[in-house]
């Protein structure tokens, strides 16, 4: 592997354990020889690439790495990145795409974009729904513990509607599966035989959370559209995630990989 690789490699290390790292996590974490870690690092640290703690011996990331990440910062914010995202879910899928808000116990939206295909839906920015009946509700709500999520809900959801969750119960359930999958499905919820995918992204500056993807023909959609569709959400998601260190998916993709 060369070197740029495994520079690469260490710098993803470190974004995932989200802590200074050693010789020793590069060798258990990342396979390398002993030797091969030691050279590294020290590289890194000579091209300013990490900095080293004179008392822990630690390394975390120097000048080069810092004043880079200020200026992506100052030129691409969170917001930004999930609009860019989707306007190319929009270009890919054909679909109208959006992006939704946490408000309360509803779902805000912020942004949408209309797509070229034959579904034209039109939900305008600042609609509301209630954040358990719909994908992009759902997916802003699996980012919550279910401590957080029981006080905000009674047991029963009365104003559930086609395919969403009747009581807290279920609905807790469906937001495990969403942490575990990395996006949300709904169908005939929020608009009667429309079905939604989506997913969402924290930013770690602000402490805000953006859900964003696509609604689409619920009478159309198989299980391996879904798959292919809640897929392409996710990665989208996941893009823009790692980018602005949202945890979950700096996690998630570690995981996955």
């Amino acid at each position: 592997m060369s070197t740029l690789a495994n520079a690469m490699d260490v710098l993803k290390l470190i974004a995932r354990l989200r802590r200074d790292i050693t010789v020793t996590d590069v060798v258990n974490e990342l396979g390398l020889p002993k030797s091969s870690a030691s050279r590294t690092l020290s590289m890194m640290a000579g091209y300013g690439f990490l900095d080293r703690d004179a008392a822990t011996r630690a390394y975390r990331p120097g000048g080069v790495i810092m004043e880079a990440s200020y200026h992506f910062r100052a030129s691409h914010n969170a917001a930004s990145l999930v609009e860019e995202a989707l306007d190319a879910l929009v270009r890919e899928t054909g679909f109208t795409g959006y992006v939704n808000v946490l408000e309360g116990v509803d779902t805000l939206v912020i942004q949408m974009r209309i797509g070229a295909g034959a579904l034209q839906i039109y939900t305008p920015p600042g609609s509301r729904a209630p954040a358990y009946s719909s994908a992009m509700g759902r997916a802003l709500l699996a980012r919550a513990s279910d401590a957080e999520v029981t006080a905000l809900f009674e047991p029963r959801l009365d104003r559930a509607q086609g395919d969403a969750p009747k009581t807290r119960k279920e609905l807790l359930a469906r937001l495990a599966v969403i942490r575990a999958s990395g996006w949300a499905l709904s169908r005939g919820e929020a608009v009667p035989n429309v079905a939604g995918i989506s997913s969402s992204v924290f930013d770690s500056a602000t402490r805000q959370s953006y859900a964003f993807g696509i609604a689409l023909p619920a009478d159309t959609l198989t299980d391996a559209l879904v798959e292919r569709f809640g897929g392409i959400v996710r990665d989208a998601a996941a893009s823009v995630g790692k980018r602005v260190g949202d945890p979950y998916w700096l996690g998630f993709g570690a995981t996955e990989a």
